[in-house]
């Protein structure tokens, strides 16, 4: 959505105040399986939900991928209040993404309201977990290739469930938010502004050394204050982008 939190912020603040509507390119929301797990989730197939994980693709970025992951995750959870962040990143090179510095690798530990945790990590060392699973009281849910996996108190072993295709896509949603036949769109930017605040955390509970209560206040990135202020030096000299070489790596 953005590279702060003050940034989103201002996006959020100049739609409403225009009445324009503001929608951020989060797909998942459109899949059905994600669909499916959030109402497995809400219908209690699992219990309370206690544990969802994601691990990013690798060479991504929190930007890139982590902010899919971590709104999905708020997307099971049926978009929950956040409590508190702790994270954890390492940046030695001088590592970009789309013309904004990114980390080398980073996790981070959400806390939901009700006491969900989530956990999100990128360019950590192996061994890999097999499969995004969530985690309940009572039951597991994975995601596998277009079919969702159950297993519960209520029988032995993994139920394999098709979910039904989705009845709209982001384009139709915006359409149908524009003409007033719905209240909101999936994925608003007011609702992407909050997966900007738990990204942010967990930048900031690095530079504050500490867990980051919610609301987060510093609308500037963590990141870039401490890229600037010399907490995170470039020990590996040489700056590059993942996405968009820089004219010395074309060379």
């Amino acid at each position: 959505m953005a590279a702060s939190l003050g940034e989103a912020d201002d996006m959020v603040e100049v739609c409403e105040k225009q009445g324009a509507k503001l929608a951020i390119g989060h797909q998942g929301r459109f899949s059905a399986v994600n669909t499916e797990i959030r109402k497995l989730i809400r219908d209690g197939a699992i219990g309370e939900p206690t544990l969802l994980h994601r691990r990013s693709k690798p060479n991504a970025g929190l930007l890139n991928i982590g902010t899919h992951l971590i709104d999905g995750i708020r997307y099971h959870l049926s978009d929950p209040e956040t409590l508190w962040v702790i994270g954890q990143i390492s940046r030695t090179t001088d590592r970009w993404e789309r013309r904004t510095r990114c980390e080398d690798l980073c996790t981070g530990l959400i806390c939901f309201e009700g006491g969900a945790r989530g956990v999100y990590e990128s360019d950590l060392p192996q061994p890999l977990l097999p499969a995004a699973t969530v985690y309940g009281t009572t039951g597991q849910i994975k995601a596998m290739e277009g079919d969702v996996l159950l297993q519960n108190d209520k029988a032995s072993g993994w139920k394999e469930i098709q979910p039904p295709a989705e009845g709209s896509d982001q384009l139709q949603e915006l359409i149908d938010w524009m003409e007033g036949k719905i209240a909101e769109h999936r994925s608003s930017g007011r609702q992407a502004r909050y997966t900007m605040e738990i990204m942010m955390a967990i930048y900031e509970s690095l530079r504050i050394k500490n867990v980051v209560e919610m609301p987060l206040k510093t609308r500037e990135s963590p990141l870039e204050l401490m890229v600037e202020d010399g907490t995170l030096p470039v020990l590996k000299p040489g700056r590059y982008d993942l996405r968009h070489p820089f004219p010395e790596q074309q060379k």
